[in-house]
């Protein structure tokens, strides 16, 4: 342990206290207002003459040096100088600065200081460019030196500024073609500085999303142009000035857009001595609604124009070719000398081939030609060539009295030549026709007149009896038949219908033989007046004289001109058997209504062979009549027989005048009208029920319109076309969203095209094309 001797130890105590006041010196006693954290002043000036003021505040607890403290705490009498050492600009030149202490005027660099009480300096210079200037503050007191360092900052003054919202700006692209969209910048000045900005740029530029719904895509700026422009047109270097406080506008055109769709961009102003000011735009390109129209137009009409062809065009074509190839055919069918019945019918024919043929090549009343009428007409053709065969073998046969062959090649000539037939008529006769044997039927008809003629002689001896008539049929006839049969297996057919011919004529003649007779007595029959049986026996004579004429040309008319006379004979014996009938029932006082059996029995017989002959059917009614005969004969009495023995005229004028023929009767005299009721005038009848229309029925009520000529239809009908074309492009126009900013784009046009087209669907809603739309009005 070292010790320290009581000299040296007082020395060291008297040092210590010979340094305390420079101990207490050395800590800071002064303090700059403004110091930042690295103890520097910092000033600002936008201009170049720098004039400012800094407070220098005592620091508390810092004694004067060598002086006595005040009753405040306050160093007594203490006194600062402030010395600022001139300015140093980055290229070495040397600014002076002018200081001023306090509230003196008279340049003095030193003044009174205190806690209570800081000294206010003023500072000025001159700053003759813009920069950083450096210097020292120097602040004296007492012996003491503290020095701050200075920063002055000159800056040029710059205008701030401030852009509004900006609205979307609008453009068009058609394919190579585009149009410019102008985006319009207004901002305004905020630092009240007036001057020059710019210049500006275009720094980015996408595209979101387009009208085809593809999402984003990228554009580069060299895949686009654009300008700037100020208010008065374009800038000068880029430059624009702009007012303090003041609004300025920058226009931006930009241009060659390549697609439709949603833009967005920024835009960079260059502010001198600034930070650069960035705005977002937005720029929406579309497709013209036009070309949207157009396309859903071109659509609809390319739909109609397919259709057309398709429905209308494609099947005339067909039909022509079938039409040509069938007026080819039907040359071929008729030969070179045809029959002259066969040339009428085939004049006929190409009549109405030709008439197609027309109607095809005619623009618009080609249109009603229908398949199923040339398919009509192919179906008669077909059956003209089975008919022209067998006609020309029937004109072969002829004199074979084939006359169902006969009438049925008539009724096929007849319906060939009519135009209401239908395909299924054609059909049927055809295939009766390729099943028709002329000669086997020829063969046929003779052996079933034979066979008929055997029957109605057999018919005729057991209805007649052992009579004039039976015994003539049993010894004349079988004859006749023997020789038919005998002929009729060989090939000569010719032969064969001379003798069933002359079998016939033998029958005939038997029968007009009895006819006559019936006729030829002089007896007056009952029920007749002479006048009445003169009339009768002269009709039914000239009935037989026809018969007997064509009986060598024409077995078959005579035979109808037989059953012509007996019909009307016997129609007579039947009308004065019901009137005898009548009359024996009066004059014995019965009851018309009331009838006895034998009575009852005549009248239906009577009604039976009425029936008969109201059906052709002679040779039935014959054994009714007969039968009735008999009876009215055997039961009526001898009174009865002579009431009936009188003049129809008497017996007609016995009953009622009863008709029940209703165009016959005289109209009814009108009632009287009731009590009260107007007796004339004209009033009008109430309309039946059904028939009254509502009130709404009568507004839609256009049957006053004049229907359009047949030349002016075709003009009706494209009218109807165009307004209905115009409404399926107004309603495309409404689904696709043509309207929209942003639509366009190859697929937005093909998305317009099938609509049009009727091959696309927006939502639920669906188009079928023009034609479709008009079907669905035709419902």
């Amino acid at each position: 342990m070292t010790t320290v001797s009581p000299r040296v130890g007082a020395g060291l105590t008297w040092a210590v206290l010979c340094l305390l006041p420079a101990l207490a010196l050395a800590a800071p006693r002064f303090s700059v207002a403004g110091l930042t954290s690295n103890n520097e002043v910092r000033l600002r000036t936008p201009t170049g003459h720098l004039e400012t003021a800094l407070r220098v505040d005592l620091l508390p607890g810092s004694p004067e040096a060598g002086g006595e403290a005040s009753a405040g705490g306050e160093p007594a009498g203490t006194r600062v100088t402030v010395l600022v050492d001139p300015l140093l600009a980055a290229d070495g030149t040397q600014v002076p600065v002018t200081v001023r202490v306090g509230t003196a005027t008279d340049g003095a660099a030193e003044a009174p200081i205190s806690v209570r009480q800081p000294v206010t300096v003023a500072l000025s210079a001159d700053l003759p460019s813009p920069g950083d200037y450096r210097g020292r503050v120097v602040l004296l007191a007492d012996g003491a030196r503290e020095v701050t360092p200075l920063l002055v900052q000159r800056v040029e003054a710059a205008p701030t500024v401030q852009f509004y919202p900006v609205s979307p700006a609008r453009g068009w692209t058609l394919g190579p073609f585009s149009g410019k969209a102008t985006v319009r910048l207004t901002f305004k000045e905020t630092a009240g500085v007036g001057g020059a900005v710019g210049p500006a740029a275009v720094v980015q530029l996408d595209r979101k999303e387009g009208g085809a719904g593809n999402g984003a895509a990228p554009v580069q700026a060299q895949d686009a142009r654009w300008s700037f422009r100020g208010p008065d047109g374009a800038l000068s270097e880029g430059v624009l000035q702009v007012p303090a406080n003041g609004t300025g506008l920058l226009s931006l055109d930009v241009d060659g857009l390549p697609e439709s769709g949603e833009y967005t961009g920024t835009v960079r102003l260059g502010v001198p001595q600034g930070s650069p000011v960035e705005q977002t735009f937005t720029v929406w390109v579309k497709t013209p609604a036009l070309w949207g129209a157009f396309l859903i137009f071109l659509g609809v009409v390319t739909s109609a124009a397919v259709r057309f062809y398709v429905q209308r065009v494609r099947p005339r074509v067909t039909l022509r070719g079938r039409a040509e190839a069938a007026r080819q055919k039907l040359q071929e069918l008729v030969p070179a000398r045809p029959l002259e019945r066969e040339a009428a019918v085939a004049a006929a024919l190409r009549r109405q081939v030709d008439a197609l043929l027309h109607d095809i090549q005619r623009p618009l009343s080609g249109l009603a030609v229908q398949d199923s009428v040339l398919a009509l007409f192919e179906a008669r053709l077909q059956l003209f060539s089975l008919w022209s065969v067998l006609l020309r073998q029937l004109e072969g046969l002829k004199g074979m009295a084939l006359l169902d062959a006969e009438k049925k090649l008539k009724s096929v000539e007849s319906l060939l030549q009519n135009d209401q037939a239908t395909s299924a008529d054609f059909t049927e006769q055809a295939q009766y026709l390729r099943t028709l044997d002329l000669e086997s039927v020829a063969r046929a008809v003779l052996e079933s007149r034979l066979a008929e003629l055997e029957q109605q002689s057999q018919t005729l001896v057991s209805q007649r009896g052992d009579d004039a008539v039976s015994r003539r049929l049993q010894g004349e006839l079988p004859l006749y038949l023997l020789r038919a049969r005998q002929q009729l297996p060989g090939t000569d057919l010719e032969s064969s219908r001379r003798l069933v011919d002359a079998a016939r004529e033998a029958f005939l003649e038997i029968l007009l033989s009895d006819l006559e007779g019936s006729l030829s007595g002089r007896e007056l029959p009952g029920g007749f007046t002479p006048e009445e049986w003169a009339e009768l026996r002269a009709r039914v004579a000239e009935q037989l004289a026809r018969a007997r004429a064509r009986k060598s040309a024409s077995v078959d008319e005579a035979f109808l001109y037989y059953q012509s006379a007996h019909a009307l004979y016997l129609r007579a014996l039947v009308d004065n058997l019901e009137e005898a009938l009548a009359a024996a029932r009066r004059e014995s006082g019965g009851d018309l209504r009331a009838l006895s059996g034998w009575e009852a029995e005549v009248e239906a017989q009577l009604k039976s062979a009425r029936a008969h002959l109201d059906q052709g059917e002679v040779n039935q009614a014959t054994p009714d009549y007969r039968t009735a005969h008999q009876t009215f004969e055997r039961n009526a009495t001898l009174r009865q027989r002579a009431a009936s023995v009188g003049s129809r005229q008497s017996v007609l004028e016995t009953l009622p005048d009863v008709t029940l023929d209703p165009f016959s009767q005289k109209p009814a005299e009108p009632p009287p009208p009731l009590p009260g009721a107007p007796a004339g005038g004209n009033i009008t009848p109430l309309p039946p029920p059904g028939i009254t229309k509502t009130g709404t029925d009568a507004l839609v009520n256009l049957d006053w319109i004049p229907l359009p000529r047949s030349g002016d239809l075709w003009k009706v009908e494209l009218a109807v076309l165009g307004m209905m074309s115009i409404i399926a492009v107004l309603l495309g126009l409404q689904l696709l969203d043509v309207f929209s900013p942003t639509w366009g784009g190859s697929g937005a046009w093909m998305s317009a095209f099938l609509w049009g087209f009727g091959l696309h669907q927006v939502g639920n809603a669906t188009f079928d094309g023009l034609w479709g739309m008009v079907s669905k009005l035709e419902k």
